[in-house]
Parts: structure tokens; C-alpha cells; sequence
């Protein structure tokens, strides 16, 4: 398994545990997260679906301001050597607002999308929000492996090979990260919440197969301004959609 080397200490910065419970206990952008979807039926290579919503589809899209203004989404294929922009649409349907595009190549791809939401008040503290999101369309295990890291994204959680179950780790600007939990959601109820061990990995068994939900929240205690708007925290949200290959 390769992993990286250097480890970013926890005291440096931390990850916000409480912070998964927190943003789902109330209404308003709290509950949102950013979700990569593809539709392969649309377009001559399918194309890809944002949605800043509770779940990985389409909403009222109140929130999606931020990410029209200033978001990012990229696709990676293995003969690419970089990362390309894809040209997004904010597009609308009767109650309905996402930012779609079409894709510029067929599989094995990586679509990844990142935004700065900006500044919200959580109680007293002004927080400025951060979201990224990742889903890997690839059917070998080599070529979803290959396409696991995403260098563009600040924050990442990338799949990993494993002697036997799964393993996902854990990096924040190259570096992995020491001490993190990782939520775990899967089909038939699953569910897991494992820490990052030094190497910023976790590992995971289980016979139920089908897409899984990654989130991981990351913090830095960090006082600025943004659109002439003092923050008292940064607040980093990350959401993968997995299917990982078989075996």
C-alpha cells in the first residue's frame, strides 16, 4: 500500500468530530454538502451533476450562488496530465437549481468540484466554509486506483489499496492527516466512523458492495476576512460518492 510520508501533526490543526452532528441538526447551509454526480446518458460522454443539497441530487438550490460565482469542476483520465476546468451551467427546472456540464471524455474518469461558499454564523462564531467533493468513475481496480488522489482538491480523501477490505486516506495540502475521523456511509445501513491512524489511513471490512458516502470535516483555527467579512474559523468540508471495484 503507499501511503505518504509525512504526517501533519494534529495540534496544528484539527478536525471537527462534533462538526458531522452539527451540520445536519439544523436547516440553512448547514445541512448542505457538495455532491459530484455523472449521468451517462446525457451528452456524447455523459455529463456531470453538482448539487449543494442534503443529499447527492437535485434541490431548490438556494445555496448555490457561491459555487456559480466561483466554483471549480475538473475531470482527470488517465491519459491526461493534469486536471481539466469543465465548462459549468447553472441550470434550473421548475423548483430545481444545479450546475451541470458536459464531459469531454468517456471512462475511466475522476470529476471533482471545489467552492468557497463564504462566511456563516454557527451560534457566535463566523465561519467561512469551504467544500469539496470527488467521484471516481473507473470499473478496474487499477484504473480506480490510479485515479484516486486529486491533487487539485486542498483537502482529499483517496482510496487505497488494501491486503483485504478497504482503505481510504486522509491528506490536507499533500500532507496526511493524523487523528481525523472519517464518516462512513454504505448500502443495507452500514455505517462507520474509524479515526486516521499516523499515516492518515483507515481501514474497513465489510461483504455489503454498492456506492458508499465519505465525509470528512476539516478545521483550522484561523481568524481573517472574506468579502470584507471577518471569519473566526475555517471550515473545511469534504464528500465522496465510492464505488469501489471488486476484488
Amino acid at each position: 500500500m503507499k501511503t505518504g510520508r509525512s504526517v501533519l501533526p494534529v495540534l496544528a490543526f484539527r478536525i471537527a468530530t462534533a462538526a458531522f452532528a452539527g451540520l445536519v441538526l439544523t436547516s440553512g447551509v448547514w445541512a448542505h454538502y457538495l455532491w459530484v454526480t455523472i449521468d451517462s446518458k446525457s451528452g456524447d460522454h455523459g455529463t456531470t451533476n453538482v448539487y449543494f443539497e442534503g443529499g447527492a441530487g437535485p434541490g431548490d438550490g438556494q445555496y448555490n450562488d457561491p459555487f456559480v460565482k466561483r466554483g471549480k469542476t475538473w475531470i482527470q483520465t488517465l491519459d491526461s496530465d493534469k486536471p481539466a476546468e469543465i465548462k459549468m451551467a447553472d441550470t434550473k427546472k421548475p423548483g430545481k437549481r444545479w450546475l451541470s456540464g458536459e464531459l469531454p471524455a468517456g471512462g475511466p474518469r475522476s470529476i471533482t468540484s471545489y467552492g468557497k461558499w463564504g462566511i456563516y454564523t454557527y451560534g457566535k462564531t463566523e465561519v467561512l466554509l469551504h467544500y469539496y467533493s470527488k467521484l471516481i468513475d473507473a470499473e478496474s481496480a487499477d484504473d480506480f486506483y490510479q485515479l484516486g488522489r486529486s491533487k487539485q482538491l486542498t483537502l482529499d480523501v483517496v482510496p487505497v489499496q488494501a491486503e483485504s477490505g478497504y482503505a481510504l486516506q486522509l491528506f490536507w495540502k499533500d500532507k496526511p492527516v493524523a487523528g481525523a475521523t472519517i464518516q462512513i456511509r454504505g448500502p443495507k445501513g452500514f455505517s462507520a466512523t474509524p479515526k486516521t491512524d499516523d499515516e492518515g489511513l483507515v481501514k474497513f471490512e465489510t461483504d455489503v458492495t454498492g456506492q458508499f458516502t465519505v465525509k470528512a470535516v476539516f478545521e483550522q483555527k484561523e481568524k481573517g476576512e472574506f468579502e470584507e467579512k471577518p471569519y473566526d474559523l475555517i471550515r473545511h468540508n469534504y464528500t465522496m460518492l465510492i464505488t469501489f471495484p471488486k476484488m
